[in-house]
């Protein structure tokens, strides 16, 4: 498994199917969430960072579905609460 450095510098392995899954809340079409979430996939390496990912995400994505890609860019994860 491919491990990610998070933005607080934790690591977690890359998945795939989470990947697919949170471009398609952002509003893209399965196929487009497959396609995307493949090529990134092959792009991962250890140690990528997930604002890499999100960078490509949108730059895969912008072509494909633009609505869904500004979504994708503007989406701001939740603070956990403590």
């Amino acid at each position: 498994m491919i491990s990610l450095v998070k933005v607080k510098k934790r690591s977690e392995d890359f998945d795939k199917e989470k990947l697919k899954t949170s471009v398609k809340k952002a509003g893209a079409k399965e196929e487009h969430a497959e396609k995307v979430a493949g090529k990134i996939a092959g792009k991962v390496k250890s140690s990528t960072t997930t604002v890499l990912i999100r960078r490509w995400v949108i730059v895969e994505l912008t072509p494909l579905d633009a609505k869904a890609a500004e979504a994708y860019k503007n989406y701001k994860k939740p603070a956990k609460k403590n």
